[in-house]
Protein backbone atom coordinates (compact mmCIF):
# COMPACT_ATOMS: atom_id res chain seq x y z
CA UNK A 1 0.00 0.00 0.00
CA UNK A 2 2.85 2.56 0.91
CA UNK A 3 4.29 2.32 -2.43
CA UNK A 4 0.71 3.69 -4.42
CA UNK A 5 1.10 7.05 -4.08
CA UNK A 6 4.82 7.09 -5.50
CA UNK A 7 4.08 4.80 -8.31
CA UNK A 8 0.86 6.82 -9.11
CA UNK A 9 2.21 10.20 -8.42
CA UNK A 10 3.60 10.53 -12.38
CA UNK A 11 0.62 9.70 -13.96
CA UNK A 12 -1.77 11.85 -11.61
CA UNK A 13 0.40 14.89 -12.43
CA UNK A 14 0.41 14.06 -16.48
CA UNK A 15 -3.48 13.49 -16.17
CA UNK A 16 -3.39 17.55 -14.44
CA UNK A 17 -1.19 18.45 -17.06
CA UNK A 18 -3.00 17.20 -19.57
CA UNK A 19 -5.81 19.00 -18.51
CA UNK A 20 -4.56 22.05 -18.49
CA UNK A 21 -3.00 21.83 -21.43
CA UNK A 22 -6.28 21.25 -23.45
CA UNK A 23 -7.83 23.82 -21.18
CA UNK A 24 -5.13 26.43 -22.14
CA UNK A 25 -5.20 25.39 -26.07
CA UNK A 26 -7.84 23.34 -27.71
CA UNK A 27 -8.42 23.31 -29.85
CA UNK A 28 -4.69 23.29 -31.14
CA UNK A 29 -2.68 26.04 -33.47
CA UNK A 30 -2.47 25.30 -36.89
CA UNK A 31 0.27 26.89 -39.22
CA UNK A 32 -0.06 26.84 -43.01
CA UNK A 33 1.91 23.46 -42.95
CA UNK A 34 -1.05 22.11 -40.37
CA UNK A 35 -3.80 23.24 -42.47
CA UNK A 36 -2.33 21.56 -45.92
CA UNK A 37 -2.07 18.36 -43.41
CA UNK A 38 -5.37 18.52 -42.22
CA UNK A 39 -7.10 19.47 -46.17
CA UNK A 40 -4.71 15.88 -46.99
CA UNK A 41 -6.38 14.20 -44.54
CA UNK A 42 -10.37 15.88 -45.22
CA UNK A 43 -9.75 14.39 -49.29
CA UNK A 44 -7.83 11.56 -48.62
CA UNK A 45 -5.43 12.70 -51.12
CA UNK A 46 -2.00 13.19 -49.55
CA UNK A 47 1.94 14.51 -51.54
CA UNK A 48 4.87 12.92 -50.14
CA UNK A 49 6.39 17.02 -49.62
CA UNK A 50 5.94 16.10 -45.89
CA UNK A 51 5.82 12.50 -45.12
CA UNK A 52 2.28 11.39 -45.29
CA UNK A 53 1.80 8.90 -42.24
CA UNK A 54 0.47 11.82 -39.92
CA UNK A 55 -1.97 12.71 -42.11
CA UNK A 56 -2.97 9.36 -42.81
CA UNK A 57 -3.86 9.29 -39.17
CA UNK A 58 -5.37 12.35 -38.93
CA UNK A 59 -7.97 11.04 -41.48
CA UNK A 60 -9.14 8.36 -39.48
CA UNK A 61 -8.98 10.77 -36.40
CA UNK A 62 -10.86 13.17 -38.27
CA UNK A 63 -13.60 10.75 -38.64
CA UNK A 64 -14.29 10.16 -35.23
CA UNK A 65 -13.46 13.92 -34.10
CA UNK A 66 -14.04 16.18 -37.19
CA UNK A 67 -11.68 19.03 -36.97
CA UNK A 68 -8.20 19.88 -35.31
CA UNK A 69 -8.76 19.27 -31.53
CA UNK A 70 -8.92 15.08 -31.82
CA UNK A 71 -5.63 15.39 -33.64
CA UNK A 72 -4.40 17.74 -30.56
CA UNK A 73 -6.32 15.62 -27.85
CA UNK A 74 -4.17 12.26 -29.27
CA UNK A 75 -0.76 14.66 -29.35
CA UNK A 76 -1.18 15.84 -26.08
CA UNK A 77 -1.83 12.84 -24.42
CA UNK A 78 1.41 11.04 -26.17
CA UNK A 79 3.85 13.64 -24.83
CA UNK A 80 2.08 13.85 -21.76
CA UNK A 81 1.82 9.36 -20.85
CA UNK A 82 5.64 9.14 -21.97
CA UNK A 83 6.95 11.78 -19.54
CA UNK A 84 4.81 10.03 -16.75
CA UNK A 85 6.19 6.53 -17.77
CA UNK A 86 9.81 8.00 -17.92
CA UNK A 87 10.03 9.27 -14.72
CA UNK A 88 7.84 6.30 -13.22
CA UNK A 89 11.04 4.59 -13.96
CA UNK A 90 12.92 6.71 -11.49
CA UNK A 91 13.52 6.39 -7.65
CA UNK A 92 12.36 9.45 -6.23
CA UNK A 93 9.40 10.12 -3.59
CA UNK A 94 5.77 10.94 -4.77
CA UNK A 95 6.26 14.61 -4.99
CA UNK A 96 9.53 14.68 -6.74
CA UNK A 97 7.86 12.18 -9.51
CA UNK A 98 4.93 14.21 -9.91
CA UNK A 99 7.27 17.39 -9.82
CA UNK A 100 9.71 15.91 -12.38
CA UNK A 101 6.61 15.06 -15.08
CA UNK A 102 5.26 18.60 -14.25
CA UNK A 103 8.51 20.42 -15.11
CA UNK A 104 9.63 18.62 -18.10
CA UNK A 105 5.81 18.75 -19.67
CA UNK A 106 5.86 22.87 -18.86
CA UNK A 107 9.15 23.51 -19.72
CA UNK A 108 8.46 26.39 -21.69
CA UNK A 109 9.98 25.37 -24.93
CA UNK A 110 8.34 22.24 -24.69
CA UNK A 111 4.91 23.44 -23.29
CA UNK A 112 5.38 26.37 -26.40
CA UNK A 113 5.18 23.51 -29.31
CA UNK A 114 2.84 21.07 -27.48
CA UNK A 115 -0.37 22.98 -28.80
CA UNK A 116 0.96 22.96 -32.54
CA UNK A 117 -0.51 20.55 -35.00
CA UNK A 118 3.18 19.61 -36.68
CA UNK A 119 4.89 16.25 -37.05
CA UNK A 120 7.88 17.11 -34.85
CA UNK A 121 5.64 17.25 -31.68
CA UNK A 122 4.64 13.61 -31.88
CA UNK A 123 8.05 12.48 -33.48
CA UNK A 124 10.21 13.96 -30.01
CA UNK A 125 7.13 12.22 -28.27
CA UNK A 126 8.04 9.15 -29.68
CA UNK A 127 11.79 8.94 -29.44
CA UNK A 128 10.73 9.98 -25.56
CA UNK A 129 8.62 7.26 -25.33
CA UNK A 130 11.20 4.91 -26.98
CA UNK A 131 13.22 6.09 -23.93
CA UNK A 132 11.29 5.18 -21.29
CA UNK A 133 10.60 1.56 -23.13
CA UNK A 134 14.32 1.05 -22.75
CA UNK A 135 14.48 2.35 -19.54
CA UNK A 136 11.94 0.20 -18.20
CA UNK A 137 13.35 -2.95 -20.10
CA UNK A 138 16.83 -1.96 -18.23
CA UNK A 139 14.95 -2.53 -14.92
CA UNK A 140 13.10 -6.02 -16.17
CA UNK A 141 14.25 -7.24 -19.68
CA UNK A 142 10.49 -7.88 -21.32
CA UNK A 143 11.45 -8.57 -25.37
CA UNK A 144 7.75 -7.37 -25.91
CA UNK A 145 9.07 -4.07 -24.27
CA UNK A 146 11.77 -4.06 -27.02
CA UNK A 147 9.54 -4.81 -29.64
CA UNK A 148 7.33 -1.86 -29.00
CA UNK A 149 10.62 0.38 -28.78
CA UNK A 150 11.30 -0.59 -32.86
CA UNK A 151 7.02 0.27 -33.24
CA UNK A 152 8.26 3.54 -31.63
CA UNK A 153 11.14 4.15 -33.88
CA UNK A 154 9.17 3.23 -37.14
CA UNK A 155 6.37 5.72 -36.23
CA UNK A 156 9.07 8.37 -35.28
CA UNK A 157 10.71 7.72 -38.88
CA UNK A 158 7.49 8.16 -40.26
CA UNK A 159 6.72 11.35 -39.27
CA UNK A 160 9.90 13.30 -40.90
CA UNK A 161 12.33 12.46 -43.97
CA UNK A 162 15.02 13.29 -41.86
CA UNK A 163 14.29 11.65 -39.24
CA UNK A 164 16.81 8.66 -40.03
CA UNK A 165 19.86 9.75 -37.66
CA UNK A 166 17.84 9.99 -34.81
CA UNK A 167 16.76 6.59 -35.16
CA UNK A 168 20.32 5.09 -35.37
CA UNK A 169 21.58 5.35 -31.86
CA UNK A 170 18.40 3.84 -30.92
CA UNK A 171 18.88 0.61 -32.78
CA UNK A 172 22.14 0.87 -31.76
CA UNK A 173 21.19 0.63 -28.44
CA UNK A 174 18.02 -2.41 -29.58
CA UNK A 175 20.64 -4.53 -31.40
CA UNK A 176 23.61 -4.25 -28.63
CA UNK A 177 20.79 -5.15 -25.79
CA UNK A 178 19.50 -8.02 -27.59
CA UNK A 179 22.91 -9.54 -28.25
CA UNK A 180 23.73 -9.04 -24.31
CA UNK A 181 20.55 -10.60 -23.42
CA UNK A 182 20.74 -13.78 -25.99
CA UNK A 183 24.21 -14.42 -25.45
CA UNK A 184 25.16 -13.39 -29.21
CA UNK A 185 28.72 -12.50 -29.36
CA UNK A 186 30.74 -10.68 -32.34
CA UNK A 187 32.98 -8.07 -33.36
CA UNK A 188 31.84 -4.61 -32.18
CA UNK A 189 32.31 -3.57 -35.73
CA UNK A 190 30.12 -6.08 -36.88
CA UNK A 191 27.28 -4.94 -34.20
CA UNK A 192 27.71 -1.34 -35.13
CA UNK A 193 27.14 -2.34 -39.15
CA UNK A 194 24.82 -4.09 -38.15
CA UNK A 195 22.87 -1.20 -36.03
CA UNK A 196 23.18 1.18 -39.02
CA UNK A 197 21.53 -1.93 -41.30
CA UNK A 198 19.07 -1.62 -39.18
CA UNK A 199 18.17 1.90 -38.59
CA UNK A 200 18.21 1.98 -42.55
CA UNK A 201 16.01 -0.77 -42.48
CA UNK A 202 13.56 1.18 -39.89
CA UNK A 203 13.48 4.40 -41.92
CA UNK A 204 13.09 2.47 -45.40
CA UNK A 205 9.83 0.53 -43.74
CA UNK A 206 9.00 4.18 -42.25
CA UNK A 207 8.84 5.37 -45.90
CA UNK A 208 5.97 3.23 -47.28
CA UNK A 209 3.07 5.49 -46.57
CA UNK A 210 4.33 7.16 -49.05
CA UNK A 211 3.82 4.47 -51.81
CA UNK A 212 0.18 4.33 -51.26
CA UNK A 213 -2.04 5.38 -54.13
CA UNK A 214 -3.69 8.24 -52.76
CA UNK A 215 0.01 10.07 -52.24
CA UNK A 216 1.00 11.87 -55.01
CA UNK A 217 4.61 12.71 -55.29
CA UNK A 218 6.77 16.02 -55.47
CA UNK A 219 9.43 17.08 -57.27
CA UNK A 220 12.98 17.39 -55.83
CA UNK A 221 11.59 19.26 -52.95
CA UNK A 222 14.82 19.99 -52.45
CA UNK A 223 14.41 23.01 -54.78
CA UNK A 224 13.40 25.62 -52.59
CA UNK A 225 16.38 25.26 -50.54
CA UNK A 226 18.71 25.16 -53.51
CA UNK A 227 17.14 28.22 -54.60
CA UNK A 228 17.41 30.23 -51.49
CA UNK A 229 21.17 28.92 -50.90
CA UNK A 230 22.07 30.12 -54.70
CA UNK A 231 20.04 33.54 -53.83
CA UNK A 232 22.28 34.22 -50.59
CA UNK A 233 25.62 33.62 -52.52
CA UNK A 234 24.34 36.09 -55.26
CA UNK A 235 23.54 38.70 -53.39
CA UNK A 236 26.91 37.71 -51.56
CA UNK A 237 28.90 37.93 -54.79
CA UNK A 238 27.25 40.51 -56.55
CA UNK A 239 26.12 38.71 -59.53
CA UNK A 240 23.23 36.27 -60.20
CA UNK A 241 23.98 32.85 -59.63
CA UNK A 242 21.23 31.09 -60.91
CA UNK A 243 21.16 28.69 -63.94
CA UNK A 244 19.03 29.72 -66.93
CA UNK A 245 15.17 29.53 -66.39
CA UNK A 246 15.40 28.98 -62.68
CA UNK A 247 15.00 32.82 -62.07
CA UNK A 248 12.39 35.03 -63.75
CA UNK A 249 14.36 37.51 -66.34
CA UNK A 250 13.30 41.02 -64.34
CA UNK A 251 15.39 39.21 -61.47
CA UNK A 252 18.12 41.63 -60.52
CA UNK A 253 20.11 41.93 -57.44
CA UNK A 254 17.72 45.01 -56.31
CA UNK A 255 14.80 42.27 -56.26
CA UNK A 256 16.73 39.54 -55.13
CA UNK A 257 17.51 41.85 -52.02
CA UNK A 258 13.85 43.01 -51.43
CA UNK A 259 12.71 39.32 -51.17
CA UNK A 260 15.84 37.28 -49.39
CA UNK A 261 15.27 36.35 -45.83
CA UNK A 262 18.25 35.42 -44.11
CA UNK A 263 15.78 33.22 -41.62
CA UNK A 264 13.51 31.43 -44.32
CA UNK A 265 13.24 30.85 -47.78
CA UNK A 266 9.33 31.19 -48.14
CA UNK A 267 9.84 35.12 -48.70
CA UNK A 268 10.88 34.25 -52.28
CA UNK A 269 8.28 32.64 -53.75
CA UNK A 270 5.34 34.98 -53.25
CA UNK A 271 5.22 34.90 -57.09
CA UNK A 272 6.69 32.84 -59.83
CA UNK A 273 10.08 35.01 -59.74
CA UNK A 274 11.94 31.85 -58.66
CA UNK A 275 11.38 28.60 -60.00
CA UNK A 276 10.68 26.14 -57.44
CA UNK A 277 9.40 22.08 -58.62
CA UNK A 278 6.63 21.94 -56.02
CA UNK A 279 4.54 23.37 -58.42
CA UNK A 280 5.61 23.44 -61.38
CA UNK A 281 7.89 19.86 -61.91
CA UNK A 282 11.15 19.71 -63.56
CA UNK A 283 12.15 17.73 -65.91
CA UNK A 284 15.52 15.49 -65.57
CA UNK A 285 17.78 17.48 -66.76
CA UNK A 286 16.24 21.38 -65.20
CA UNK A 287 16.55 18.85 -62.25
CA UNK A 288 20.33 18.01 -62.67
CA UNK A 289 20.95 21.25 -63.35
CA UNK A 290 19.75 22.91 -60.65
CA UNK A 291 21.15 20.10 -58.03
CA UNK A 292 24.44 20.97 -59.61
CA UNK A 293 24.46 24.20 -59.60
CA UNK A 294 23.33 24.25 -55.91
CA UNK A 295 25.95 21.30 -54.50
CA UNK A 296 28.83 23.32 -56.20
CA UNK A 297 28.37 26.30 -54.00
CA UNK A 298 30.43 25.30 -50.94
CA UNK A 299 33.08 24.50 -53.48
CA UNK A 300 33.18 27.21 -55.72
CA UNK A 301 31.99 29.97 -53.63
CA UNK A 302 32.74 28.62 -50.20
CA UNK A 303 32.94 31.82 -47.73
CA UNK A 304 29.33 33.28 -48.99
CA UNK A 305 27.82 29.50 -48.68
CA UNK A 306 29.10 29.03 -45.37
CA UNK A 307 28.44 32.48 -44.10
CA UNK A 308 24.73 32.28 -45.23
CA UNK A 309 24.96 28.74 -43.43
CA UNK A 310 26.65 30.26 -40.19
CA UNK A 311 24.36 32.99 -40.15
CA UNK A 312 21.81 30.33 -40.48
CA UNK A 313 22.62 28.72 -37.43
CA UNK A 314 22.98 32.08 -35.65
CA UNK A 315 19.21 32.32 -35.88
CA UNK A 316 18.35 28.96 -35.39
CA UNK A 317 19.98 28.41 -32.08
CA UNK A 318 19.23 31.97 -31.19
CA UNK A 319 22.46 34.14 -31.39
CA UNK A 320 20.11 36.69 -32.64
CA UNK A 321 16.75 36.32 -30.50
CA UNK A 322 15.65 40.07 -31.05
CA UNK A 323 16.20 40.26 -34.95
CA UNK A 324 14.24 36.59 -35.68
CA UNK A 325 10.52 37.30 -35.82
CA UNK A 326 9.04 35.68 -32.94
CA UNK A 327 6.79 33.39 -35.73
CA UNK A 328 9.75 31.69 -36.79
CA UNK A 329 9.94 30.52 -32.66
CA UNK A 330 6.35 29.88 -31.83
CA UNK A 331 2.92 30.28 -33.99
CA UNK A 332 0.14 30.60 -31.99
CA UNK A 333 -3.47 30.90 -34.16
CA UNK A 334 -5.33 29.07 -36.61
CA UNK A 335 -4.16 29.26 -40.40
CA UNK A 336 -7.63 29.31 -42.58
CA UNK A 337 -6.82 27.39 -46.03
CA UNK A 338 -8.93 26.59 -49.16
CA UNK A 339 -12.18 24.59 -48.06
CA UNK A 340 -11.02 23.81 -43.94
CA UNK A 341 -13.63 23.96 -42.25
CA UNK A 342 -13.89 27.15 -40.08
CA UNK A 343 -12.11 26.69 -37.05
CA UNK A 344 -12.99 28.77 -33.59
CA UNK A 345 -9.77 29.39 -31.99
CA UNK A 346 -9.23 29.45 -28.17
CA UNK A 347 -9.78 33.11 -26.84
CA UNK A 348 -10.24 31.87 -23.33
CA UNK A 349 -8.42 34.00 -20.61
CA UNK A 350 -6.29 31.46 -19.68
CA UNK A 351 -4.92 31.11 -22.90
CA UNK A 352 -3.98 34.64 -23.65
CA UNK A 353 -2.66 34.54 -19.58
CA UNK A 354 -0.80 31.39 -20.67
CA UNK A 355 0.49 31.94 -24.28
CA UNK A 356 1.24 35.63 -23.85
CA UNK A 357 3.40 34.49 -20.96
CA UNK A 358 5.46 31.73 -23.61
CA UNK A 359 5.38 34.68 -25.97
CA UNK A 360 7.54 36.81 -23.37
CA UNK A 361 10.15 33.94 -23.01
CA UNK A 362 10.25 33.92 -26.52
CA UNK A 363 13.87 36.17 -26.72
CA UNK A 364 15.23 34.68 -23.46
CA UNK A 365 18.01 31.56 -23.01
CA UNK A 366 15.06 29.35 -22.74
CA UNK A 367 14.00 29.36 -26.16
CA UNK A 368 17.60 29.23 -27.13
CA UNK A 369 19.34 26.53 -28.76
CA UNK A 370 22.77 26.40 -28.11
CA UNK A 371 21.85 26.26 -24.51
CA UNK A 372 20.31 22.92 -25.18
CA UNK A 373 23.83 22.20 -27.48
CA UNK A 374 25.99 23.21 -24.32
CA UNK A 375 23.81 20.99 -21.75
CA UNK A 376 23.90 18.09 -23.93
CA UNK A 377 27.74 18.46 -24.46
CA UNK A 378 27.89 18.73 -20.66
CA UNK A 379 25.62 15.83 -19.99
CA UNK A 380 27.44 13.69 -22.79
CA UNK A 381 30.90 14.08 -20.76
CA UNK A 382 29.28 13.29 -17.65
CA UNK A 383 27.41 10.27 -19.25
CA UNK A 384 30.82 9.15 -20.87
CA UNK A 385 32.58 9.03 -17.50
CA UNK A 386 29.85 7.12 -16.16
CA UNK A 387 29.15 4.60 -18.85
CA UNK A 388 29.49 1.40 -16.93
CA UNK A 389 25.64 2.24 -16.03
CA UNK A 390 23.43 1.26 -18.24
CA UNK A 391 21.52 3.98 -17.35
CA UNK A 392 24.49 6.48 -18.60
CA UNK A 393 24.57 4.57 -21.63
CA UNK A 394 21.24 5.06 -22.27
CA UNK A 395 21.35 8.75 -21.72
CA UNK A 396 24.73 8.65 -24.35
CA UNK A 397 22.18 7.26 -26.96
CA UNK A 398 19.43 9.93 -26.08
CA UNK A 399 22.40 12.75 -26.41
CA UNK A 400 23.97 11.60 -29.70
CA UNK A 401 20.06 10.80 -30.88
CA UNK A 402 19.05 14.12 -30.75
CA UNK A 403 22.83 15.60 -32.28
CA UNK A 404 22.46 13.48 -34.95
CA UNK A 405 19.36 14.57 -36.13
CA UNK A 406 20.20 18.40 -35.20
CA UNK A 407 23.65 19.37 -36.12
CA UNK A 408 23.36 18.30 -40.02
CA UNK A 409 20.35 20.82 -40.23
CA UNK A 410 23.34 23.36 -40.21
CA UNK A 411 23.58 22.57 -43.99
CA UNK A 412 20.05 21.22 -45.28
CA UNK A 413 17.53 23.61 -43.12
CA UNK A 414 15.46 26.12 -45.07
CA UNK A 415 14.67 27.59 -42.30
CA UNK A 416 15.16 28.89 -38.54
CA UNK A 417 12.01 27.13 -36.81
CA UNK A 418 12.46 26.92 -33.67
CA UNK A 419 10.48 23.67 -33.59
CA UNK A 420 13.22 21.91 -35.56
CA UNK A 421 14.84 21.75 -32.23
CA UNK A 422 12.09 20.50 -30.14
CA UNK A 423 14.39 16.88 -30.16
CA UNK A 424 17.31 18.56 -28.69
CA UNK A 425 15.48 20.19 -26.36
CA UNK A 426 13.43 17.04 -25.02
CA UNK A 427 16.59 14.86 -25.14
CA UNK A 428 18.94 17.35 -23.16
CA UNK A 429 15.94 17.28 -20.37
CA UNK A 430 15.56 13.75 -20.20
CA UNK A 431 19.01 12.86 -20.35
CA UNK A 432 19.54 14.92 -17.43
CA UNK A 433 16.85 13.41 -15.72
CA UNK A 434 18.19 10.03 -16.17
CA UNK A 435 22.00 10.96 -14.90
CA UNK A 436 20.67 12.75 -11.63
CA UNK A 437 18.22 9.75 -10.75
CA UNK A 438 18.70 5.83 -10.46
CA UNK A 439 16.30 3.18 -11.61
CA UNK A 440 13.42 2.71 -9.30
CA UNK A 441 13.92 -0.94 -8.18
CA UNK A 442 11.30 -3.52 -9.44
CA UNK A 443 8.90 -4.38 -7.14
CA UNK A 444 8.08 -8.06 -6.71
CA UNK A 445 4.61 -9.36 -8.03
CA UNK A 446 4.83 -12.31 -5.67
Amino acid sequence: MSAAPTRWAPWLAAAAGLAFTLLAFYPGYLSFDSADQWQQARHFAFNDLHPPALAMLWHLVDRIWPGPGGMFVLQALLCWAVLALLIAQLKASAALRAGLVLLLGLWPPLFGLLPHLWKDVPMAGLLTLAAALAMADLRRPLALRRWALLLCLLAAGALRHNALPALLPFAGWWLWREADLRGWHGQRAYKTLASVALAVLIGFTAQLPARHPAVTHTDSPWSVVALWDIAAVSIAEQRLLFPPGFARKDVDLALLRERFSPWSNTSLYRDDAFRHSLYDPYDPIQSATLQRAWLSLPLTHPRAYFAHRLRLAGYLFGFFPAALPDRMVLMPGIEALADNPAVSANRSTLNRVVQGGLNALIDTPLFAGWLYLLLSAALAIVAWRRRAQAQARLALVLIASALLYTLPLLLIAGSAEFRYLIWLVQASASSLVLLVYTPSPVQSTA
